[in-house]
């Protein structure tokens, strides 16, 4: 499948209307960062996928003056290991990008997220664009970030209770004990350190980018479920038990 029909796929039953005309000087893709440059170049030089990057620019053009956040957007990148910091924080303002660790789903993978889904008491991960707005306090997880999911590979989040908080298994001591980070039930899970400055940056309608660059076009064609051919692939001293405090157990 081409760079250009994948996109093509994942746009075309976006929920929100498409029919707002965007001129190019309002266009994200004309947005200078504090170095004067283009946005989108600016972030390119940080590593940022330039698929996932197109696509949330896309979105906001689309959908000038719907999404109330401009000053920032999140893209998870779950092609990469847990062990890589693969939530990237978008400073649409000046062209920073910040990179944080994120869990995935326990049903998800071990060390990589291979398999996906919509469906309620999966304990995956989830692809597709989230909005973020408003907070709440979780006996289990304290402060998270409410995500309504706005595609059908994840409009469930809300019944699943897919957010974002923090957790004590998202550390790079957790890392070096397991050769992985800490597997969540499908919700985004961060630093413990981290989770108030996120959620302080996000919570007024910003959005949020679950992706992977293999299965983000089948999430539009089969929404419920996504997965990689195949076993996954170890290396040596991966831990493949889940650990007491973990998503998918009672401790």
């Amino acid at each position: 499948m081409t760079y250009a029909s994948r996109i093509y796929q994942y746009l075309v039953a976006l929920f929100l209307l498409l029919s707002a005309s965007v001129s190019a000087a309002e266009s994200m893709f004309n947005r200078r960062a504090a170095n004067g440059r283009f946005l989108f170049d600016v972030l390119l030089e940080q590593s940022v996928p330039r698929e996932p990057l197109d696509l949330i620019f896309r979105m906001f053009d689309y959908n000038e003056g719907r999404i109330p956040n401009t000053d920032y957007a999140v893209l998870v990148d779950y092609s990469r290991p847990s062990t890589e910091k693969r939530l990237h924080l978008l400073d649409l303002r000046t062209g920073l990008v910040q990179k944080f660790y994120v869990a995935h789903g326990i049903r998800s993978g071990i060390l990589e997220t291979r398999s996906f889904s919509n469906l309620p008491d999966s304990w995956k991960s989830s692809l597709g664009f989230y909005f973020a707005k408003g907070t709440y306090n979780s006996p289990k997880n304290g402060l998270s970030l409410y995500l309504d999911g706005i595609d059908r590979s994840n409009n469930n989040s809300r019944l699943r209770q897919i957010v974002l908080h923090g957790a004590s298994y998202v550390s790079e001591e957790f890392i070096a004990r397991n050769r992985r980070l800490g597997w969540s039930e499908g919700c985004f899970a961060v630093g413990l350190e981290y989770v108030q400055y996120l959620i302080n940056l996000l919570q007024n309608g910003s959005i949020l980018f679950s992706y992977h660059k293999d299965l983000i076009g089948y999430s539009r064609r089969y929404p419920s479920e996504q997965s990689l051919m195949g076993d996954e692939l170890l290396p040596p001293g991966v831990n493949t038990r889940r650990n007491p405090g973990e998503g998918g157990g009672v401790d």
